[in-house]
């Protein structure tokens, strides 16, 4: 935009004769300015002032002053990403994706993924034990262990990269029977002591930070479990925790479940072997999935069931873990139409309200069990159900 022209009557900007300084007292002539003096114009002030300070007007320069730092305030939010949630869950992940190989972006994006989401542990599958008491490696178990543990270590050192804080721990799975007809076998010692010096070897030597037990199945009581669990604790020290999978009961005498004709009644732990579990392990996770139910009300029900039992029974230097599924795969014990992760949520979500506050603060997260990398829908289940709960 130009600028306006000069007055006519007045002298140029650069004219020496010009009065120095701008506006209405600079036009007055000598005398009219001596009679704007400081006495005058110190009255005029003290005026305004006076008005301004007014009660009534105070109110009002404080409603102002109250509204401006709000709005500051809120524009300073505005341009910060909202903080995550506690890191108090936690997802196990496969070993098609431990072992796959994932670029640094997928990597990235699965740790940032995991941050939003409050997820602050993961359970990354490390191997199974096999018929040969060897243990093994690989995205399909076709290699040992021993030739593929260095893909372990990078997978757990490129995921801490991009999520520092994460704690990674090492899964391992061993099965109770080598063949369907016979061949049990937890209660071989020397499978307890390879056991035990394996979870030592994955918390001290390649630096995880606990490790997962999974045994399976385990259906009923069995001290053999007990005492495996034991001296894998023992073995690793005390200084990393030791986690073990918790099989659910199939066959609650829970009159708001169904009955299930397929399974043997009484196929479930007894409340005095669930305490020695607990007493055996620093870390619970209750596996909520492959309950046999085909309905989705009967679903909910199981799970809301386990989640006040085991909160009931819980004490408080114990954590406990809930599994919930997202996971395609099918089979007669599972339904991948009903043990859904929306349903798993909802039956938690159930079971919690059947206790009362001080109870409901001993569960210390959900586990989320996946086949894979979870889809944003599955992401947005789990916010709406449950960290927004």
């Amino acid at each position: 935009m130009s600028r306006p022209a000069e007055p006519r009557n007045e002298p140029l900007e650069n004219d020496p004769a010009r009065p120095r300084g701008f506006g209405l007292l600079a036009r007055l002539s000598p005398s009219r300015q001596a009679g704007l003096g400081a006495g005058h114009l110190g009255k005029r002030r003290a005026l305004r002032l006076s008005a301004l300070l007014a009660p009534r007007n105070r109110r009002r320069l404080a409603a102002v002053g109250g509204l401006i730092i709000l709005l500051g305030i809120g524009l300073a939010l505005a341009g910060r990403a909202p903080e995550p949630p506690p890191p108090v869950n936690a997802i196990w992940l496969d070993r098609a994706l431990v072992y796959g190989e994932l670029d640094d972006e997928r990597m990235k994006r699965l740790a940032g993924e995991m941050r939003q989401h409050g997820i602050g542990t993961a359970y990354a599958f490390a191997s199974a034990l096999g018929a040969d008491s060897r243990w093994s490696g690989g995205a399909r178990g076709e290699s040992s262990f021993m030739d593929s543990r260095a893909e372990l270590v990078r997978f757990a050192e490129a995921l801490k990269s991009h999520y520092e804080s994460l704690k990674i721990y090492a899964w391992i799975e061993i099965w109770t029977h080598l063949d369907p007809v016979d061949g049990y076998r937890l209660d071989e010692p020397e499978l307890h002591q390879n056991v035990a010096d394996f979870a030592r070897l994955l918390a001290t030597q390649l630096g995880f930070d606990g490790v997962l037990l999974d045994v399976k199945p385990m259906f009923s009581d069995n001290d053999d479990f007990i005492r495996l669990a034991r001296a894998a604790r023992a073995e690793m020290g005390g200084e990393k925790p030791l986690a073990v999978a918790v099989a659910a009961d199939l066959t609650p005498p829970d009159p708001r479940l169904e009955a299930l004709d397929a399974i043997a009644p009484g196929t479930m732990w007894s409340s005095i072997f669930k305490s020695r579990v607990m007493h055996s392990a620093d870390e619970l996770v209750l596996l909520l999935f492959q309950s046999y139910r085909r309905e989705a009300e009967d679903y909910v029900n199981w799970v809301a069931y386990h989640v006040e039992t085991y909160v009931s029974q819980l004490e408080e230097a114990t954590r406990l873990m809930v599994s919930a599924p997202s996971y395609r795969g099918g089979g007669s014990a599972h339904d991948p139409a009903i043990e859904t992760l929306a349903l798993s949520l909802d039956g938690i979500g159930a079971g919690l309200d059947r206790l009362d506050e001080d109870r409901r603060a001993l569960l210390n997260g959900i586990a989320i069990f996946a086949d894979g990398e979870l889809s944003q829908s599955d992401w947005s289940v789990f916010r709406e159900k449950w960290l927004e709960r």
